[in-house]
């Protein structure tokens, strides 16, 4: 995916810059840290904040009660907004409010975690810098089906929804206990899921995310 994107962008790629306003993006892999079967391929302007990078990962795959969550890179916490009384527990931590631009370069591999009790952590990093014609955001959000409307950050590619299978019969699951699934099982279809000992309250919907089976996240 890494090599046909990279021959993509290449359309769009500004070889006579004086001729036009060059536009900086950088290109930046998004995995479940521990679950790397789920990832988002994005290109994200480099004037963006880590606030907008947060909130994106938040609408696209995280959020479901509020939870506060951070950046780490190069040792640096960037955490996001918080009540008063929070500000002594997180020390000298900085906010999400500084661009792209002036946290990241090529190369550079971070990661970002929602939710500090039920948390699910994310490995970014930044495969590439590049200076791209205005047009491939037009040209992105034509094929673009998550109808998730951010000017400074595209979708060029995402992972299609593992398969996750009933740990009773063998059919596609649709749902997960959150009490089992730590212990690698939970996994149910419809059917078998009524006959699950943990209770219907226990039970949340497989989704395309890296925080299935987490609190009460239940997809976009």
């Amino acid at each position: 995916m890494t090599k046909h994107l990279s021959i993509c962008k290449k359309k769009y790629l500004l070889s006579s810059p004086e001729m036009v306003v060059p536009e900086e993006y950088f290109h930046i892999v998004v995995e479940g840290r521990y679950n790397p079967e789920y990832w988002l391929h994005l290109l994200v302007k480099s004037e963006a904040t880590l606030n907008e990078l947060d909130q994106f990962l938040r609408d696209i795959w995280l959020e479901c009660c509020g939870h506060l969550s951070q950046f780490v890179i190069q040792g640096v916490r960037y955490v996001s907004e918080m009540d008063e009384d929070l500000f002594d527990f997180f020390g000298n931590d900085r906010d999400m409010n500084i661009s792209l631009a002036d946290v990241l370069g090529p190369g550079t591999r971070f990661h970002h975690e929602y939710d500090f009790g039920t948390t699910t952590e994310l490995a970014l990093r930044v495969l590439s810098i590049d200076r791209l014609d205005g047009e491939i955001k037009t040209a992105i959000k034509n094929d673009d089906e998550e109808g998730l409307d951010y000017e400074d950050i595209q979708i060029l590619a995402r992972n299609e929804p593992p398969l996750l299978n009933c740990e009773k019969c063998g059919a596609a699951a649709t749902l997960v206990c959150i009490n089992c699934f730590y212990d690698g099982g939970g996994c149910l279809c419809q059917k078998c899921a009524g006959e699950h000992e943990c209770g219907e309250e226990m039970l949340l919907p497989v989704v395309n995310s890296p925080r299935v089976g987490m609190c009460a996240y239940t997809g976009r």
